[in-house]
């Protein structure tokens, strides 16, 4: 069932994608179901415009929400700021890793290997980078292929080079 929605000043068709359908990305819906609507950009003030609501189903919401989380086995060289600078591209993300998995006690815990993590929003870019040089974080022990490593009191570059911590 169609309903219809004043247009008032200072409002665009993405404020009003959003109020009609929950969606801002939804506009084209909405001048689909309004042809007086011809440019995206066109001031669309004091226009009564009108849309069909999307009904989301819980269900289908929660299914396309597990879709963006990902689940992540740690491996042994791997401590939580490893692991938030390997999906997320910042070790400040450590706090989201800890909120999200219940079984993580602190900031400080050592023994998560083995354990699957839920990562949620991470960022493409970073892991797509780490990805392609086939590289893992991990600052624990020594392993062949890792970008940063552990040395007592230095960090080890793939170059050789040391970081005095």
């Amino acid at each position: 069932m169609q309903q219809e929605v004043k247009v008032i000043n200072g409002q665009t068709i993405f404020d009003l994608a959003l109020f009609c359908y929950n969606d801002a990305g939804l506009v084209y819906d909405l001048m689909a179901e309004n042809p007086i609507i011809t440019d995206i950009n066109m001031s669309l003030t004091g226009l009564t415009l009108v849309y069909t609501p999307k009904q989301v189903v819980k269900f289908e919401a929660k299914q396309n929400a597990k879709k963006l989380n990902k689940l992540v086995t740690i491996k042994s060289e791997q401590s939580l700021f490893d692991l938030s600078l390997q999906y997320y591209g910042d070790v400040s993300f450590i706090y989201d890793l800890i909120q999200k998995n219940s079984f993580i006690e602190n900031i400080l815990v050592n023994d998560v290997n083995g354990n699957i993590i839920e990562l949620e929003n991470i960022k493409d870019y970073v892991t797509e980078f780490y990805n392609k040089k086939d590289l893992t974080v991990g600052t624990n022990t020594i392993v062949k292929n890792f970008l940063l490593q552990e040395d007592g009191f230095y960090l080890l570059q793939e170059n050789g080079s040391k970081i005095l911590l």
